[in-house]
C-alpha cells in the first residue's frame, strides 16, 4: 500500500469544466429545442393504395396493403385484417348510401348467408375525409370470402 495522499476524482479544474460544458449543453438545447413531434397532413402524401374491382375476393387480399375501390358515386380506401375492416372515403355523393356486403361465395352472388351492413346512409356521417370501422359478425361459424361495396340496397 502507498502512504500517499488518495487518488482525487474530482478536482477543482475537472469540476469547473464538467459544470461549464453541462451550462452550455442546457443552454444549446434550451435554445435550440428538438421537435420530437411534427404536425403532418395525409393530404400531403401520395396515396399507396391498390385499386382493385368491385367486388373483392377476399381470398386474394394481402393483409399488409391498403386497397381502394372507385365508383362514380364514391372512392374509399380500406384495410382489412382478415376480420375487421378500416377505411377512409375520400370522396362521397352525399344524396347516396355506402353499402357493404360480406359475401359468402367469392363471386358475391347472393346469397342468405350473406351479412350486409351500412358504411353511410344519405346526408349522414361519415362525410368526406371520414374513417370507418366495419366488424366481422359475431357467432358466425362460416368464414366469408368476397365483399361487395354498392350505392344501392
Amino acid at each position: 500500500m502507498q502512504n500517499g495522499p488518495p487518488h482525487k476524482i474530482f478536482q477543482p479544474s475537472t469540476v469547473s469544466y464538467n459544470i461549464i460544458y453541462f451550462s452550455v449543453l442546457l443552454m444549446a438545447c434550451i435554445s435550440h429545442p428538438a421537435h420530437a413531434y411534427e404536425t403532418i397532413s395525409l393530404k400531403e402524401y401520395p396515396t399507396l393504395a391498390t385499386k382493385i374491382a368491385n367486388p373483392v375476393n377476399l381470398m386474394r387480399l394481402d393483409k399488409t396493403k391498403t386497397f381502394q375501390i372507385n365508383t362514380d358515386h364514391y372512392i374509399l380506401q380500406f384495410f382489412f385484417n382478415g376480420q375487421n375492416l378500416l377505411g377512409i372515403i375520400f370522396k362521397r355523393d352525399l344524396s347516396k348510401p355506402i353499402h357493404l356486403r360480406w359475401c359468402f361465395f367469392r363471386s358475391c352472388e347472393e346469397n342468405p348467408f350473406d351479412y350486409k351492413v351500412v358504411i353511410a346512409n344519405p346526408h349522414q356521417a361519415p362525410f368526406k375525409d371520414n374513417f370507418f370501422e366495419v366488424k366481422y359478425p359475431p357467432g358466425l361459424h362460416y368464414q366469408f370470402q368476397g365483399l361487395h361495396f354498392s350505392s344501392g340496397n
